[in-house]
């Protein structure tokens, strides 16, 4: 290895040091001077996670070789706010601009940057001078926010916000407590863990969809330099096979392989390079196997079965029906028949799989990962090391976006077994590539609608299939087909419905938990065919939405009855919010009054500016613009079976309260309500309340980051917890005082009975009286359950949640009918989130989930062709970008859920549902045509455009 010395200025500091002169400036930073809050996304230049300051100059380290940087003076992240934080920091954190954090870093030296040269920017060129950094939680919106906010301190037009008045916290907008850590980089996520004796782990993946494993030979990478073992599927100790609902895929490849980036082999080394290089040479003979890359292929009576236990190829069937369809359909006086497609989706977490293993003096096999599900994953640990609870532990490590893609064991195994192999610490940082074709992708589906509406708008039935393509394992297939299922004649009353949901098996990459967990398919293909039936029926579509919603005490399709739904409201507003122009779904365009107002952004085009005058006098001309409307629901927590939480609380020193429990934030924001919800139920600030690691030695089960279930589940047993604390300390504080503890209260940090001066200390006096006076710690402990029930086998009724929410958006677009373009203008979102805890937090998730169903709807393709990926990095896969957002305009509704002490439900879920539909519908409405197949890129769109004025023509 040729190693060179370079010399430059780090931080204001001069050094120098001896380097592979092959090395990136991203590994220099991060590896050789631990600057690792310079985060690495993608390797290639497009996430701008690794932007520094290099003489001045924004540049992308992923792409410089170290020897580029000779002599120059970089500015990192670190380099920043020497004595705290700067004032763009500052706005980040007040802006409620932070949510995982990955992204953040890269966003402060972009917005850093955009300041110092221009002070006075406008809105408008804050968001194009993002364009270069992706994010994947905001929606950019609270990101534009920030920097507008810093604009503004800087020139002393506006002033931070001083210490919160005194009161209490839910319903405050109250910044996140992890944010410090993310805007300065100290935050360390697990590709930062590091220490001396440290091995790494290079996996050695399958070049092939579907094949057999003739043989396996490691011997001469286990000759190269630095080679410690290489781990096959003999090596796992206990018994082999994990998942979410089935144990159906091995740690390592046994005999066979069933997917494009299937693990095979893993090799330690002491070195990452002298992994790769080893990896390189294990050599593998297979002999390739038939294909199956579609659900017709998977479904066909001849195709190979892809596991021997699962007939047919099915992972998993629901059904929901009842009453008569037939008859319902032979009542209707219109029948709307379509098929909708829609793709697999790359979570594309800006933050890749990674993680830190070893085994502790007691032999505790320890895993240090990203993940969602710590509970879950240890027992998986269990079955495949055969060692007992006790001697496994699962800590979360700070998550970089999740998404329901972390909910998967996909490389601890590998971690645990090299850890106890070769008994020193393993690390694993997958690249970009093998995130894309390892990790679970939303599941493409296929949903074939057949519905009854009569001339006054009444839904008679409706004859639902939905096929899913599940991949090569399992993963969560069996629970996204089952909620697709049970939503997916949407927030409806159907008097006669028929749904079958069936996921299969393919050798394409697996698909599994993404946002919205088999909710966003179903419910875009019944959001489009209710734009249909307002076509032919002349109503409009809000109002047919109204006709046809579910209201207070109806029954659901799984026949639950509901109590207070508020479905009605949120439409009610959703249409007065965006001033919706009443009238049927049809071709209006430009006769739309309610079209360019003030809730909209001014298109973009990059190119705009190199145009002629005529030039974008002509592109104007081939502009239509119109609006869509969809509207949504969503139940809260694990589907159709009990959900469950827990938390343990104790009263501390300096009056501060410390809350341990398994909860995962995974960039949604848990922590801070938590600390909002914990501090109001004691009566103190959320700056003195000490959430406890996420880590399964350590603190009580709270289950997975998913399904909207941690302000509803986690939230209530930190509620609870709190409550006894607080209860325990009044009676102790009432035997001091010698009185009843009835008239005791706590708030704003003391303890008093109202008017009597005598009684009356600080938390901070009472807790240190309780402890060094009486010995007595004040310690307290809560869990809740929310009661489903199983569907029924036969029909698939049931309580399949306790609590719902709602939600409505009206999407406006513009699309050139030259290219096909669609370019989202405004969105107006609504959404009844029971109860808003931190309402900052609650816009966040509204605006980043927004996005994300943009992404879906118009750009976001994962494709494989006969099962080999196509779209491996963000090179080729097209995300949302800050110029491509439109302006959000969201308003959140409160209706408490009476089964909840706190009245919250949840939103992180629901948010992106309604945006694809509605962004689909509104293309209808511009320009005439019916997209049944998502993304609609710029061909689909064009193709469609043609062939109706060929039709209109003829």
């Amino acid at each position: 290895m040729n190693i060179t010395t370079v010399t430059m200025t780090v931080n204001h500091r001069k050094i120098s040091r001896d380097v592979p002169a092959a090395m990136r400036l991203s590994d220099f930073l991060r590896e050789t001077l631990y600057l690792t809050g310079t985060k690495t996304g993608c390797g290639a230049g497009e996430c701008g996670t690794c932007t520094v300051l290099i003489d001045g100059e924004l540049k992308k380290t992923c792409l410089m070789p170290v020897l580029k940087a000779e002599g120059a003076e970089i500015l990192t992240i670190e380099g920043l706010g020497a004595d705290g934080v700067t004032t763009i920091q500052k706005a980040f954190m007040e802006s409620g601009a932070v949510q995982c954090g990955y992204c953040t870093p890269g966003m402060i030296m972009t917005a850093t940057r955009m300041l110092k040269d221009h002070p006075d920017i406008s809105r408008d060129e804050i968001v194009r001078g993002f364009a270069g950094n992706i994010c994947r939680c905001t929606g950019y919106q609270k990101i534009f926010d920030a920097v507008e906010l810093a604009r503004d301190v800087l020139k002393g037009d506006r002033e931070f916000s001083g210490k919160p008045d005194a009161g209490p916290s839910i319903g405050r907008r109250v910044p996140r407590i992890d944010a410090r850590g993310k805007v300065t980089g100290d935050l360390r996520y697990a590709a930062d863990l590091d220490s001396r004796d440290m091995h790494h782990i290079q996996i050695v993946r399958s070049p092939h969809p579907h094949a057999a494993i003739l043989s396996l030979d490691f011997t001469a990478a286990l000759d190269m330099p630095g080679v410690v073992t290489v781990l096959t599927c003999d090596d796992v100790p206990g018994e082999d096979g994990f998942g979410v609902y089935y144990n159906d895929q091995p740690v390592l490849a046994r005999e066979k392989v069933r997917f494009v980036g299937e693990p095979v082999a893993a090799v330690v080394a002491e070195t990452l390079e002298q992994a790769r290089r080893a990896a390189a040479l294990v050599d593998v003979r297979y002999e390739e196997l038939p294909v199956v890359s579609t659900i017709e292929q998977a479904l066909d009576d001849g195709a190979p079965q892809l596991h021997t236990e699962w007939a047919g190829n099915v992972v998993s069937t629901t059904k929901v029906n009842k009453g008569n369809v037939d008859k319902g359909l032979k009542e209707a006086d219109f029948i709307v028949r379509e098929t909708y497609t829609t793709a697999a989706v790359e979570h594309a977490y800006l933050e890749t799989e990674a993680g830190y293993a070893y085994v502790d003096s007691e032999g505790v096999v320890t895993v240090c990962s990203s993940d969602q599900d710590i509970t879950h994953h240890r027992l998986l640990l269990t079955r495949l090391l055969g060692l007992p609870v006790s001697k496994i532990r699962v800590i979360q490590t700070p998550v970089g976006g999740g998404f329901g893609g972390k909910e998967d064991l996909l490389y601890q195994g590998i971690l645990a077994i090299g850890a106890m192999k070769t008994g020193k610490p393993v690390k694993i940082v997958y690249t970009r590539e093998e995130s894309f074709i390892n990790s679970a992708k939303r599941h493409p589906m296929v949903v074939t609608h057949e519905v009854g509406i009569t001339r006054d708008g009444r839904l008679t039935a409706a004859k639902i299939d939905i096929k899913a393509d599940g991949g090569a394992y399992c993963f969560s297939t069996k629970g996204i087909v089952g909620k697709a299922a049970i939503v997916a004649a949407g927030p409806y009353s159907v008097p006669n419905l028929d749904v079958v949901s069936t996921g299969v098996y393919t050798n394409n990459t697996p698909s599994g938990a993404m946002r919205s967990f088999g909710t966003i398919q179903p419910q875009f293909a019944i959001e489009a065919t209710m734009d249909r039936c307002s076509e032919v029926t002349g109503i409009d579509p809000f109002e047919l939405r109204e006709i046809n919603a579910l209201k207070d005490g109806d029954e659901t399709h799984t026949r639950q009855k509901l109590g207070k739904v508020s479905l009605s409201s949120v439409l009610s507003e959703c249409r007065t919010f965006s001033r919706w122009e009443k009238g049927p779904s049809c071709s209006r365009g430009s006769q739309r009054q309610d079209l360019d107002g003030s809730g909209c952004r001014k298109p973009y085009n990059p190119a705009d500016p190199h145009k002629t005058p005529e030039s974008l006098a002509y592109m104007a001309t081939r502009e239509r613009r119109g609006r869509g409307v969809s509207a949504a629901w969503y139940g809260i927590g694990r589907s159709a079976t009990p959900d469950r939480a827990s938390a343990w609380a104790e009263l501390d020193d300096g009056g501060t309260l410390k809350v341990a429990t398994g909860v995962t934030e995974i960039g949604e924001g848990i922590l801070t309500v938590l600390a909002q919800i914990a501090a109001d139920e004691l009566g103190i600030n959320p700056g003195d309340v000490v959430i406890g690691d996420n880590d399964t030695a350590r603190a009580p089960e709270a289950a997975h980051a998913g399904a909207s279930r941690q302000t509803y589940m986690v939230g209530n047993a930190v509620k609870r917890a709190c409550a006894e604390v607080r209860q325990k300390l009044i009676d102790q504080i009432a035997l001091h005082w010698n009185i009843e503890g009835d008239h005791i209260q706590t708030r704003e940090g003391r303890i008093f009975v109202e008017g009597f001066t005598q009684y009356s200390m600080t938390i901070a006096e009472a807790v240190h009286l309780l402890k060094f006076g009486k010995g007595v710690v004040i310690v307290g402990s809560g869990s809740f359950t929310s009661h489903h029930t199983p569907l029924d086998s036969r029909d698939g009724s049931g309580m399949p949640w306790q609590a719902y929410v709602f939600g409505s958006q009206v999407a406006e677009v513009s699309v050139n009918t030259s290219t096909g373009e669609i370019t989202v203008l405004g969105l107006w979102a609504v959404h009844d989130v029971g109860r808003a805890i931190n309402p900052q937090g609650v816009e966040g998730q509204i605006e980043g989930g927004a996005v994300q169903g943009l992404g879906q709807a118009l750009m976001e393709d994962y494709q494989l062709s006969d099962g080999i990926p196509q779209t491996v990095d963000f090179t080729k896969y097209t995300l949302p970008t800050s110029v491509d957002v439109p302006m959000m305009n969201s308003l959140i509704l409160e209706e408490p859920d009476p089964l909840s002490p706190l009245g919250a439900k949840g939103i992180g879920e629901p948010a992106p549902i309604p945006t694809p539909p509605a962004i689909i519908n509104a293309v209808y409405d511009a320009v005439g045509i019916r997209i049944t197949s998502l993304p609609a890129t710029p061909d689909k769109v064009l193709t469609l455009i043609e062939n109706k004025a060929k039709e209109d023509r003829s």
